[in-house]
Parts: structure tokens; C-alpha cells; sequence
């Protein structure tokens, strides 16, 4: 599955670097876009976000239909998502993640530099109302609720535990600072667990993953991993 709106820091791109799910259900404590359930698609999947605008994006592909995606309606340069009338809010935050591409924000404005092309990048347009509606049916059963990652239930599953990162975080609407709570919960966790971290990060004991490119330039990407001998070639990592 192709992402269904852009997000700042998605993993997408470079989920094929990550295990995929080993049982079929993956838990995304901090969902954004939903990079690595979008690429792996696993039989279910369990989103939590404490940023509403998140939740209420997910909320809304998973009940729209295909037909309502593609009538959704285009920008002039220079108009608002504010001027588009009958429109639902969740809708609205929608089009703007596709208007303010890496972003951690949803854009209000189409500007002459959203709606550029160059290297066939996507922006909102018919291409991505159908690209979205060729995919929404893939995601009916997800679920998606708005609470921190403590409130997530404690299943058997594949934990894609992706948090704003300590050095980048300050990008993201809301802000995360209990990394050392968040470690201790990440290593009593059930099933399979994989956490994202950036190179200096050590609130766990994180190992070098690669060096990808990211919306500020390069990323030198590393992961934390339990639960799975296998998982990335490294035996598993509970201490």
C-alpha cells in the first residue's frame, strides 16, 4: 500500500529496512502516517496518537468511501481549505498534509511551491484523491484511538514503537519529553517489539540502522529490537 498522506518523519519509505510483522497484528503506539503498517498491510492493525489531528485523519480514511475521496476538491493557488465549503474538518487536515509535504502540521494554504511537480512528486490533485481511494478499503478493519502510548493494549503483537525523536522532536505538534519511561515500557512489552531512534539517542541501548534521507537532509536512523531472534540479523535485546 502507498501512503495514504504524507507526514513528517514517515517510515514508509525505509520500512523494508525493519522486520516485517511475525504475527500478523502491529501496534503503532505513535501512529503519524502509519508508514510501516502501510508498506507490510498486516491482518490488523492498532493505531494510538495523542495529537487529535492525527487520530482524526486516520478516523476519517477509515470510514470514508472511495467515492467521497475522489470527489474531494482541488486548490487554486493561493486558496484556503477554509474557503471549501460542506467540507468535514478531518477532511480538511487531510488535504493539507498533502499540501505541506514533511510536515507534522497540516497546511491551510496551497501555495506555488505545494503545488510544484519537479521529480513526479505527488501533491494533491486527481492523482492523489485516486491513488487514496484505490487504497482505503485496505485499512476498514484498522483501528485508531486518541490516547498516549500507555493506553495501548497489551497484545501479542508487532510494536513499531516510532516516537518524535530527542534531537527532532521539537517538529511535531506535540511534544514528547519521558524518553526514560518510555524506554521501560518498550522493554516489557509482548511479542515483537522494533523502536526508532536517531544516532545519540540513549534511552535505550540502540544499534546503527542506516543513513537514509530525510525531509532536513540525512538521518543516520538506528533501532532498538526484542522479542524476535531473527529480527534484523541481531539476537534479541532485553536487557
Amino acid at each position: 500500500m502507498r501512503p495514504l498522506f504524507p507526514f513528517y518523519g514517515s517510515k514508509w519509505r525505509d520500512a523494508k529496512r525493519y522486520h516485517g510483522p511475525y504475527n500478523g497484528t502491529v501496534i503503532e503506539p505513535f501512529a503519524g502516517s502509519a508508514g510501516y503498517s502501510t508498506y507490510w498491510e498486516p491482518r490488523r492493525v492498532i493505531l494510538y496518537d495523542r495529537d487529535p489531528i492525527i487520530v482524526g485523519v486516520w478516523d476519517y480514511l477509515i470510514h470514508v468511501t472511495a467515492s467521497e475521496v475522489r470527489a474531494l476538491p482541488d486548490l487554486e493557488v493561493g486558496q484556503s481549505v477554509d474557503d471549501l465549503p460542506n467540507l468535514p474538518q478531518e477532511a480538511r487536515w487531510l488535504i493539507g498534509f498533502w499540501l505541506n509535504r514533511g510536515s507534522a502540521t497540516p497546511k491551510k494554504t496551497k501555495t506555488a511551491f505545494s503545488a510544484r511537480t519537479e521529480r513526479q512528486q505527488l501533491v494533491w490533485s486527481e492523482r492523489a484523491r485516486v491513488r487514496i481511494a484505490s487504497e482505503i478499503e485496505k485499512v476498514r478493519h484498522w483501528e485508531v484511538f486518541y490516547g498516549s502510548y500507555e493506553s495501548c493494549p497489551r497484545l501479542d503483537a508487532t510494536w513499531f514503537v516510532d516516537p518524535p525523536y530527542v534531537d527532532k522532536g521539537r517538529y511535531y505538534r506535540v511534544r514528547f519529553v519521558d524518553y526514560d519511561r518510555l524506554g521501560t515500557w518498550c522493554r516489557h512489552l509482548p511479542g515483537q517489539t522494533i523502536v526508532c531512534e536517531q544516532a545519540g539517542a540513549t534511552w535505550l541501548p540502540f544499534r546503527p540502522l542506516a543513513t537514509i534521507k530525510s525531509t532536513r537532509g540525512t538521518s543516520a536512523e538506528v533501532v532498538w529490537t526484542a522479542g524476535c531472534l531473527s529480527l534484523l540479523g541481531i539476537d534479541g535485546q532485553t536487557a
